[in-house]
């Protein structure tokens, strides 16, 4: 950090003046100065002084005193100052210029004051030091001061830390003292250290800084710890520091001296103290005061002579997109200012972290990151926050909110109040969007509790945060930030908007579907608002919601009655609501306009009232609005409100509102009993709250509220008012009240004298007088009561009363009843017939199974019947069933929807019944969706029509085809599908016609009928699909029929879709509508396009109209230019002459120009002429060779021209070959240069030099010298004497490279090959020697020309002396002059090796076999011959050289590579076997690719080639190549093939061998080489495989393998893989299935193909051969079968198929063979069928 000077505030005095005190206020507005006239000067944040008031001394008298120090209190209203006449000071100075200054505090002491800090934390406390040696501190509130500490030396300075939270002092004694403010009441007090003098300079940052008269700065720890010592004692210049401070963030310190000031820094890395440097001011003299401004820009230093200076103290400056300025003034604090206005806001790191990025966001956010802290601030509010934050930096933050940032980070939602230094809360969720998410930090504050008196707050301080955002798409979490409690909302829809109201306890939603829905979070509760919602808001500062749902505007003005809400009709979508100045609008915006719609700010004002609970002011505007359903709703709101609350006052006012008068009287008096039970009870009064209980009708709770205040009588009266005695009775009774009995007996009299009847029963029966209850009963028409009574009680001895009783049953029509009373008496009829007749089925058929069996049935019948009649078909069904009545029992479950009981019982009847209730049945299915059980019915019915019509509905065009085809023809189906199209095309259901007519192939009816509905897009979306053809004509003619009804923008969209878009300019340029032809001719034509049009519509304005329109169009340039390029030269000058005239010239140039190229030259001159152009004119009749025109037009308007004019006159001789005449023109023209040209060109030497000697004798001598060479060139004198002469003529006068040209100007064919050599060699020779920088150039270019003349060994001389002996190699092996390259190669080995190595090449190439032997390269000379495919001759030179047999093996290699590259077959293919088995095979995985190849080759003839060669000499190459893959049998890449020769040569031997035994293992190996399908072409292997089977008679297996042969050569021959069914073969595992087919067949002949053909056929016919493969298992063990299958099992290394058991292995010669096979075979052959060896059985 270096302090850089800005300005001086005070300049100097004469004389000693010195600054004594001085302070930045910490709002750093004000800086305070005071010098030695003890006036307080207070200059702005500018440096200008604005006010000044003088000091006031502790007695009236004369100003002896000087200030010692001054601070500012931490509010910057305040200015304490220390006088040395002990007294403290402090001022009141407001906060604003110009505020009044009184003096508010004074403290007097007994010592003076030294020194005095006020820290930032102590808002009404400052600290000041004594001569004493006491430190005290003032406390304003009191003004009085306590002491901190008392020490027995001079306080000589003090220092407060940068949080304002201690303080540290220093005395004379060197003793250094330090203070801590406690968080408590308590302190701290400490001696920390002592200094080595006097410490003057006292500071105290992130350590203590301590300076005096000796030269030193020293740091401390806050424990007094030594931390660093800077010793200037050896600096001369370096005297007493006086005075020191520290930047607000003390990371820095400037320490003050004589003329100069120290600045010291801490290192944030290594944490240590570094010096800065020293600033030298001359002149300054002592630094007597230092301030820090409390933002850290600015140091301001006063000295002796009553200087003030500034200094800027920031590390750097920076601009921020123009709007912002950043100073660093610390790595930890920052100031951001707007320079728009100035505002500012200080970001400083609390944590002292270096703050490494800011950005601005929105203009008013700021975001700072440090390593390990996060700042974010509000530049409006200036509020600052800093909180840990540990994040790679790659955040996302979202400004939303005016209260709090959210800061996304790695799937975390972070909230940040401005302000608070905490973490607000956190959350996981990946829905950012400001839709999604919703925070309300303190917008309204809690609600009124209503416990406690209106108008005032519960818990008024306690903060009100919540935020609501997704958990994941479907669910909604309402977390309370103070509290962390959270809520969730789980929805079954995503979730695409919410938002909380200002309050956070009503949460909106709406979901994909539109649906708009209000949460409470206090109630949980969850209500639909709305559906099809497509804008929907809260209105600010209230819980009134604006909804909008397609042409209504949906408001409710109060939410907790979702059921009365506002509709008002609009036009259009809703924008925005504004509320401002008591007038809350909706805008709308319709399209043209805007619209507003005006709400009802009474009604929402209303609602916040009540969310407030000031009712008050809710009756206040209840009382303004007329009497409406939405007014209604709100005083039963209040009403509620008020009675839950116990507001009686506000609950009668409402129901006197509502016109409930008799709720309003009520309240009326329970108002008045409140007054009466005083002000001290008030609502707690028993008798307030039973009347509540009453209106609340909870009649128990006014009992239990009675009865609890010993209020017995007026329970009793309460009851008796509403007319429940017995109520009353139960009271009396209970509480043992003298008149119970007579109460009881007066009640039974009271209900007999008025008829009831019932009640006196119920009394007497519950007196236990059971008689007279019955008759009582009976009396009142209730015989079930009294039928109640007998069954209760047992009464069925008295068989009159039953019989009574049973009559007056029947006679109420209680049948059921009665029928069990004639039960009871043993009267079964009767009680059967009863119970028939009151329907009591149950007990009739429990009755008639028990007595009367032969009715049951009837019974159950009736009783399904009579339930059907009562609704109640499912319970009918049983019955039905139980009656065997089937119809019925369908019937039952077809009403009752019991559908699959319905198709259970239709199964078992016939199919005629059953259709009508299957076609039901699918009919509800296809209502339900459920379209594969209908399908299932439809087809059981019979009816597929009907499902194609169902699928065809629910446009399942798939299904409904598939369907259709199965049951129905292709013509029934086409013409069902169109006549369904048809009916849907009436219908207007277009998409769903189209589909169909589609299905059946018929697109041009659905073109049609697009056509006809005038769906023009569909229309050209079919065409485009199905007729590609015809779509330019489609749009073509739509275009047309569109423009001639008037319908042009859609005629412009086909005719550019047509690529017809000048059809369209057209059109509008014939309509006049020519706007719209300049706009597609631009689009689709581009710029030119566009100028042409516009162009066009001027001319036809014509004149000064179309050069207006070209004007406001900005093309009267381009126009002019078209109008040029077009010939119409007299508008382009109308245009130019009207609206550019500027353009004028270029006009005339052009119109030049076109009437040049017409051959009007006259009026081209003129043309010329007006274009300021006749140099062009000039050249004009020059290049007609009119040189007449030409010079007069030149010497009248361009002299200068004249000598072009001649010159061009003399080019025109020049070319008639008039040399004389032309030599005069150009002389004329005094161009001389061109006339020697002319001579020179044309070889008149002669005349070249005289006229060189006459007019340019400059030039005699390169005239001379170009005479000759001339000479030489064209031979004439070009002897080699010519030649040397005229080199030489150039070296006598020194010009050494003219001469070397002159040498190289001998040309080949010019002279002979020496003497060219000769001449060459004089270049050479003179660029040796006298002109070395040319050497190599011209060596180069003489060897060039040397090669070219075949002198090869002359070049390569040349090339060793110019020491490039490489190339000088090269150069004699080029002419293979082999002699030369050796003998200049020699002693170079490199050069030596490649000119042996060349040489040899060279033999090679010449086929010089005789000399490549003679060189001894045996190798290279086989080479030769192998390349001329000279084999005959290889072997007999390889014979005779006796090469080795790897050598011989590789060329047998190579020459079985040649054949297979030359696509050999047939004998080539056995010569190939033979060459590899002759001469050997390499043993190398380099030549594994061609033993692949050649086996492939071989085992891949078909029949006919076999054939061709024989079959014993296939055999014998099949035996022969075996052998050689054996004899290579270590390259594991060889196996697989080694294995399919050897199978297929047993194969052979076992054919040859013959008998039933070998061909039956003959079968075996063919079923096991299905496995080398890689090898033998596939079909092949199952061709011999099939016929060897077949052979055998395994007709099973030899169908199963010939069937799969007949496959393949039919996907053989139309060469599709994709054409093989795989299935037959699933099972069999060990089978290989190739991506690739043979490109021959087998068998070639089409007649052997169709023979196996027919036979496949013919076995395909018998129906006793099973045609399929056995499954995999014991049973195909040891079978012929066993080797289609993988298996763990070993393979026998002679049949290939898996090894039975363990007892039939067999492990011999390094093989496994099944013992029989192996057996078999060796007792035939006597050899092993592996290695050949002679062997003999082994069993």
């Amino acid at each position: 950090m270096q302090l850089t000077y800005i300005q001086t505030v005070m300049a100097a005095s004469e004389g000693i003046q010195k600054v004594t005190a001085m302070c930045y206020s910490p709002n750093d507005r004000r800086l305070a100065v005071c010098l030695m006239d003890r006036i307080v000067y207070l200059f702005d944040e500018n440096g200008e002084r604005r006010e000044k008031f003088s000091t006031k001394p502790a007695d009236k008298g004369p100003k002896n005193y000087i200030v010692r120090a001054m601070a500012f209190s931490p509010d910057s209203n305040r200015l304490a100052i220390a006088q040395s006449d002990n007294s403290v000071f402090v001022y009141k100075l407001g906060l604003e210029w110009g505020d009044k200054k009184s003096i508010c505090n004074k403290f007097i002491q007994t010592s003076p004051i030294t020194s005095l800090v006020w820290p930032l934390s102590r808002l009404n406390e400052f600290v000041y030091g004594l001569a004493e040696g006491k430190v005290k501190v003032g406390v304003l509130k009191t003004n009085k001061p306590q002491v901190l500490y008392s020490t027995d030396s001079y306080v000589v300075a003090l220092a407060s830390n940068p949080d304002g939270t201690g303080t540290v002092s220093a005395h004379l004694d060197g003793s250094i003292h330090r203070f801590l403010f406690a968080d408590g009441n308590g302190t701290s007090h400490a001696k920390i250290a002592h200094h080595r003098c006097v410490p003057y300079a006292l500071a105290w940052g992130h350590h203590i800084c301590v300076a005096g008269n000796d030269s030193m700065v020293v740091f401390y720890d806050n424990e007094g710890g030594l931390e660093r010592t800077f010793d200037y004692s050896n600096d001369p210049t370096c005297r007493e520091f006086t005075t020191a401070v520290f930047n607000p963030t003390g990371e820095a310190v400037v320490v003050g001296n004589y003329d100069s000031f120290y600045i010291f820094s801490l290192n944030a890395r290594t944490e240590t103290w570094e010096d800065v440097g020293v600033k030298k001011v001359p002149n300054m003299y002592s630094v007597t005061s230092l301030a820090w401004k409390r933002d850290g820009s600015r140091v301001a230093i006063g000295t002796l002579c009553g200087v003030c200076d500034t200094y800027d103290a920031c590390i750097r400056r920076s601009r921020y997109k123009g709007k912002f300025e950043f100073t660093y003034v610390s790595p930890s604090q920052v100031i951001v200012k707007r320079l728009s206005n100035g505002s500012r806001i200080i970001l400083k790191s609390l944590y002292g972290c270096e703050i490494t990025k800011i950005n601005i966001f929105q203009d008013q956010y700021v975001a700072g990151n440090t390593a390990s802290t996060l700042l974010l601030g509000d530049l409006n509010t200036l509020k600052l926050s800093e909180v840990q934050w540990h994040s790679p930096g790659n955040e996302k933050f979202v400004f939303d909110n005016p209260s709090v940032c959210m800061v996304y980070s790695a799937g975390e939602l972070s909230l940040i109040e401005y302000g608070s230094n905490e973490v607000l809360g956190s959350v996981r969720t990946e829905f950012m969007s400001g839709h999604l998410l919703s925070v309300r930090i303190n917008e309204r504050p809690p609600r009124k509790d209503p416990e406690v008196n209106e108008g005032s707050l519960q818990d008024g301080d306690q903060d009100n945060k919540k935020m609501a955002y997704l958990l994941d798409a479907a669910t909604v979490a309402v977390k309370d930030l103070s509290s962390g409690q959270s809520s969730m909302v789980n929805h079954d829809c995503r979730i695409d908007w919410l938002e909380l109201n200002t309050r956070g306890n009503l949460l909106l939603f709406r979901d994909k579907r539109r649906h708009l829905h209000l949460f409470d979070v206090e109630t949980q509760v969850r209500t639909t608002l709305l559906s099809f919602c497509t804008y929907v808001q809260w209105v600010p500062e209230s819980d009134v919601v604006v909804a909008q749902n397609r042409g209504n505007l949906c408001v409710w003005y109060n939410i907790h009655a979702t059921d009365q809400v506002t509709v008002h009709a609009i036009r259009g979508d809703v924008e925005e609501i504004e509320r401002v100045g008591g007038r809350t609008e909706v805008i709308v915006d319709e399209g043209i306009s805007a619209a507003s719609y005006l709400l009802d700010e009474a009604l929402i004002t209303f609602g916040t009232a009540i969310d407030d609970r000031d009712y008050s002011s809710a009756i206040d505007i209840l009382e303004t609005l007329e009497m409406s359903p939405e007014a209604e709703g709100m005083w039963r709101q209040l009403s509620d409100q008020a009675m839950a609350n116990r507001h009686i006052a506000i609950a009668e006012r409402c129901a006197a509102a509502l016109g409930d008068v008799g709720r309003a009287c009520f309240l009326r008096k329970v108002g008045k009993l409140i007054e009466n039970a005083g002000s001290d009870t008030g609502l707690d009064h028993w008798s307030v709250r039973a009347q509540l209980s009453i209106l609340n009708k909870d009649l128990r709770g006014a009992e239990d509220i009675m009865l609890g205040a010993g209020q017995t009588e007026s329970a009793i009266e309460m009851y008796k008012k509403v007319k429940q005695f017995d109520e009353a009775i139960m009271v009396a009774e209970s509480r043992k009240h003298p008149n119970a009995v007579k109460m009881r007996e007066d009640y039974l009299t009271h209900l007999l004298s008025t008829r009831q009847e019932e009640r006196a029963g119920q009394l007497k029966e519950q007196e236990g007088d059971y008689d007279k209850a019955i008759a009582l009963y009976l009396k009142g028409g209730l015989p079930a009561k009294a039928a109640n009574v007998i069954k209760s009680r047992n009464m069925f001895n008295d068989s009159s009363l039953l019989e009574r009783v049973a009559s007056a049953l029947t006679t109420a029509g209680l049948h059921d009843r009665a029928g069990e009373l004639y039960e009871e008496m043993g009267q079964l009829q009767r009680g059967l017939d009863s119970y028939i007749k009151g329907h009591a089925f149950r007990q009739a058929v429990e009755l008639a199974r028990r007595h009367f069996p032969s009715q049951v049935v009837e019974l159950q019948e009736s009783w399904g019947d009579w339930l059907v009649n009562q609704k109640q078909v499912d319970m009918a069904i049983n019955h039905f069933i139980e009656a065997n009545c089937s119809t019925k029992a369908i019937e039952a479950a077809l009403s009752a929807r019991q559908w699959q009981k319905a198709a259970q019982f239709a199964e078992n009847l016939d199919l005629e019944a059953a259709r009508p209730y299957y076609k039901r049945i699918a009919r509800h299915y296809e209502q339900c969706k459920q379209l594969d059980e209908a399908e299932k019915y439809f087809v059981a019915a019979q009816s597929p029509k009907l499902a194609v019509e169902m699928f065809t509905k629910a446009s399942l065009w798939d299904r409904a085809h598939k369907l259709a085809t199965t049951y129905m023809s292709e013509r029934e189906v086409s013409m069902l599908y169109i006549s369904q199209a048809q009916r849907m095309e009436a219908s207007g259901k277009l998409k769903e016609a189209e589909q169909l007519y589609v299905k059946v192939n018929e697109p041009d009816l659905a073109i049609n009928m697009y056509k006809k509905q005038r769906k023009y897009d569909a229309m050209v979306r079919l065409v485009a699909k199905y007729r590609k053809e015809l779509l330019k004509e489609t749009h073509q003619f739509l275009a047309q029929h569109l423009e001639s009804e008037g319908n042009l923008r859609d005629a412009e969209h086909h005719y550019c879709e047509a690529s017809e878009w000048l059809s369209a300019v057209n059109m509008f340029r014939s309509n006049n509508m020519w706007e719209e032809a300049i706009r597609v001719a631009k689009l689709h034509g581009g710029a030119n396009a566009s100028k042409r049009v516009a162009y066009a519509w001027a001319l036809a304005l014509g004149g000064e109209a179309g050069a207006k329109l070209l004007t406001k169009l900005g093309l009267i340039e381009p126009a002019i230019e078209y109008a040029m390029e077009s010939g119409a030269f007299d508008h382009a000058f109308e245009l130019a002459r009207s609206s550019l005239q500027r353009k004028l010239p270029d006009i005339h140039l052009k119109h030049a120009l076109y009437l040049e190229d017409e051959e009007k030259y006259p009026a081209a001159e003129e043309e010329f002429v007006h274009a300021n152009k006749p140099r062009e004119a000039v050249d004009m009749y020059v290049h007609q060779q009119d040189w007449t025109n030409a010079m007069r037009v030149a010497e009248t308007y361009d002299p200068a021209a004249v000598p072009e004019v001649y010159a061009g006159e003399a080019k025109a001789c020049v070319e008639r070959r008039d040399w004389r005449h032309a030599e005069e023109l150009f002389i004329a023209a005094a161009k001389p240069e061109m006339a020697l040209a002319m001579y020179q060109e044309a070889g008149l030497w002669d005349e070249a030099l005289a006229l060189t000697q006459q007019h340019l004798p400059h030039k005699m001598n390169e005239v001379h010298m170009a005479h000759q060479s001339a000479a030489a060139l064209r031979g004439v004198g070009g002897s080699k004497s010519d030649f040397l002469a005229n080199g030489r003529l150039w070296e006598t006068s020194g010009q050494w490279s003219q001469a070397i040209d002159a040498y190289l100007t001998a040309k080949a064919g010019l002279l002979p090959g020496d003497d060219l050599e000769e001449v060459w060699e004089q270049a050479v020779r003179i660029a040796k020697k006298e002109l070395r920088s040319r050497y190599l150039e011209v060596v180069a270019e003489v060897t060039r020309r040397l090669r070219e003349i075949k002198r090869y060994e002359g070049a390569a001389e040349l090339l060793r002396e110019a020491q490039q002996l490489e190339s000088a190699v090269e150069c004699a092996m080029e002419g293979e002059c082999w002699s030369k390259a050796r003998e200049l190669a020699q002693g170079a080995p490199g050069l030596e090796d490649r000119v042996e190595r060349n040489y040899q090449s060279f033999l090679s190439g010449q086929g010089n076999t005789e000399g490549l032997l003679e060189l001894g390269h045996t190798n290279a000379a086989l080479d030769v011959v192998a390349k001329a495919k000279d084999w005959n001759r290889l072997w007999e030179m390889a014979n005779k050289e006796r090469i080795s047999p790897a050598e011989r093996a590789q060329y047998a290699a190579l020459r079985v590579q040649q054949i297979l590259e030359e696509g050999g077959n047939g004998e080539l293919l056995d010569e190939a076997v033979r060459t590899l088995d002759t001469h050997g095979a390499p043993n190398s995985p380099t030549y594994s690719n061609i033993y692949l190849e050649l086996t492939r080759r071989v085992l891949g003839r078909n029949s006919s080639q076999e054939s061709s060669i024989g079959e014993a000499a296939h055999t014998t190459t099949v035996l022969t190549l075996r052998k050689v893959l054996y004899s290579v049998k270590g390259l594991n890449e060889l196996d697989e093939a080694l294995l399919a020769c050897h199978y297929t040569n047993l194969a052979s031997v076992c054919k040859d061998l013959g008998g039933r035994d070998m061909m039956e293992l003959r079968a075996k190996i063919f079923i096991s080489l299905l496995r080398y399908s890689q090898y033998i072409p596939v079909d092949k292997l199952f061709y011999q495989a099939g016929e060897a089977c077949k052979q055998q008679g395994h007709t099973n297996l030899a169908f199963v393998l010939l069937n799969r042969y007949v496959d393949l050569t039919e996907a053989i021959e139309e060469g599709d893989a994709n054409l093989l069914d795989n299935s037959d073969f699933a099972n069999a595992t060990a089978v290989n299935f190739l991506d690739t087919l043979p490109t021959q067949q087998y068998l070639p002949d089409e007649d052997t193909r169709e023979e196996v053909r027919d036979w496949v056929l013919s076995v395909c016919m018998d129906n006793s051969i099973d045609q399929t493969l056995p499954s995999e298992g014991p049973k195909t063990a040891g079978t012929i079968y066993a080797g289609l299958y993988s298996s763990d099992a070993s393979r026998c290394i002679v049949s290939g198929a898996p090894v039975p058991s363990k007892s039939d292995e067999l492990r011999v010669n390094g093989t496994i063979a099944n013992k029989r096979d192996w057996n078999m075979v060796v007792s035939k052959t006597k050899t092993c069928p592996w290695t050949g060896s002679s062997e003999s059985p082994q069993w």
